[in-house]
């Protein structure tokens, strides 16, 4: 199967989890605050978010294991990839227990630092502990995944992420309606984890990526080197991100309390929806960046790497602006009131977007090319940055100081510092940068900005619901020919088309032919 067909299928049932994980928000959080209290989805929202900062156990060993089989699966007969997969399981396994333990000692101290009302500690130290077991089943299984990402099959997690979310939904719905109240996240999450192994080992297997009798090899101190140097350049570069991208609700529930937590929470979701949705290209690029790295294919990299720039800035833009017109009116159709978001925030979170949208491909070129460098220690300070001024400025000036310092923190270090390493990689001037990677979307920005404002102004005296709708059409039919048009490379909309039934695919075509 070429790069380019596995691109494609990993893309499109990456875009399907999207598509699912947004009828899953829908239809959950309706469901969620008519059977819970509001203060006790806000404790679950901190819990979610305090299990991320989990993934700091790792040390980058994740990323590392991913980015190393590639350089070892077109030679898996010197033993080399087996050896990596067994060092990977035995991390994987190490790093599994070690959570158990910090999760299950530190609940009560964790409770305290969240500052949980004395009311819920006793029911949030329960459910962190049992996340924390849950969590640690399913980290010490990670290589199984990481196995098929080296090989381009990102498509095959995708698909279990899809079934996973419906099988979810439909298990939180018993589960609340039984009476089971915040354990049923707890009871969905543990049937999940036991399903898991069972349907990634099969189709490793199937796939013939596990190593093959003969191709184990040993477990060997320099192996274990090999990933531990490469995972400690990507763990200050992964916690940083996390810090910077994953502290708001833990912030906002300190400075403003459990309520405006929930409200975070869920004015947020589609923000949350919107960023893997544009980094979606990125990451599913990466495995075959990588291989053209080792196999040393410079043009075709370079050519595959602008194209990923300019789709992704672009893709950046048309969402923020696109979620800026509609969420604040969706959420509170959504909640039937119950939450109210200033569309204010909808604005920042849109600047913020674009700007993570660019940042995130020029940094992970240097994890993709295993040249982190210093940009390992400019992610660390942007988090720690954010952190130590976030509680200062929310206390000040709310939601919006917060989003306003992520934008600051952002700019200031990782997107300016990405941006001229991907500079210097490619022995680029800034002129060519802007005119070959920043112009399309630049250009999208200001076409579909100006729309969306004098849309915003023109509907103002309509109720939510239609107002709602005309921002939609607007988002998906000017909007999206206004983002192919000028967001997107002529080629780019060439190779889409070529993969879209009749109807859509002379639609791109003519879009194409007029850009």
């Amino acid at each position: 199967m070429s790069r380019l067909k596995k691109f494609s299928r990993n893309l499109a049932t990456s875009y399907l989890q999207l598509g699912v994980n947004v009828v899953y928000s829908l239809v959950s959080i309706p469901l969620i605050l008519h059977w819970l209290p509001r203060a006790e989805f806000g404790m679950w929202a901190v819990l979610v978010q305090l299990m991320g900062y989990v993934s700091v156990i790792d040390l980058g060993m994740t990323s590392a294991v991913s980015r190393l089989l590639v350089d070892y699966k077109d030679r898996r007969g010197d033993g080399g990839y087996g050896s990596l997969v067994k060092t990977a399981f035995l991390v994987s396994l190490t790093q599994g227990l070690i959570i158990l333990a910090a999760v299950t000692v530190g609940a009560p101290l964790l409770a305290e630092l969240m500052k949980i009302p004395a009311e819920h500690q006793a029911v949030f130290i329960t459910l962190l502990r049992v996340q924390g077991l849950i969590t640690a089943f399913t980290f010490s299984l990670r290589p199984l995944g990481l196995m098929l990402d080296a090989h381009q099959r990102m498509d095959i997690m995708n698909n279990y992420n899809s079934y996973n979310l419906v099988a979810q939904l439909g298990l939180l719905a018993l589960f609340l309606n039984r009476g089971l109240g915040i354990y049923s996240f707890l009871y969905a999450g543990v049937i999940s984890a036991v399903i898991s192994p069972l349907y990634l080992v099969w189709h490793c297997r199937r796939l013939g990526v596990l190593p093959q009798a003969g191709e184990w090899g040993r477990l060997t101190r320099q192996k274990f080197r090999e990933v531990f140097s490469f995972g400690l350049d990507v763990f200050l570069f992964g916690l940083g991100g996390q810090l910077i991208l994953s502290s708001q609700t833990i912030i906002v529930s300190r400075c403003l309390g459990l309520d405006l937590a929930a409200v975070w929470a869920v004015g947020t979701k589609v923000f949350n929806f919107c960023l893997p949705l544009v980094l979606r290209p990125l990451y599913m690029s990466m495995p075959a960046l990588a291989e053209m790295i080792v196999r040393q294919e410079r043009e075709r990299l370079r050519s595959r790497f602008e194209g990923l720039v300019v789709l992704t800035g672009s893709l950046g833009v048309y969402l923020g602006i696109s979620y800026a017109l509609c969420n604040s009116l969706f959420v509170g159709l959504w909640t039937h009131g119950r939450i109210t978001w200033w569309a204010g925030n909808d604005g920042l979170l849109a600047v913020w977007l674009v700007i993570i949208s660019i940042q995130s491909v020029h940094c992970n070129l240097t994890l993709v090319a295993k040249q982190i460098g210093g940009i390992r220690y400019i992610f660390f300070a942007e988090g720690c940055c954010f952190v130590l001024l976030a509680g200062f400025w929310g206390s000040r000036w709310g939601v919006p100081g917060i989003v306003s310092l992520s934008i600051l923190c952002t700019t200031a270090f990782s997107f300016q510092y990405g941006l001229r390493r991907s500079l210097k990689y490619f022995q680029m001037g800034v002129g060519a940068a802007v005119s070959r990677w920043l112009l399309p979307g630049l250009r999208l920005a200001l076409a579909y900005g100006v729309l969306a404002v004098m849309v915003w102004l023109a509907t103002k005296q309509l109720t939510p619901l239609p107002r709602l709708g005309v921002h939609v059409v607007v988002a998906l039919v000017p909007g999206l020919f206004l983002f192919l048009r000028l967001g997107c490379r002529p080629e780019t909309v060439q190779e889409l088309s070529a993969r879209l039934p009749g109807p859509a695919n002379k639609w791109l075509l003519f879009i194409a032919a007029a850009a």
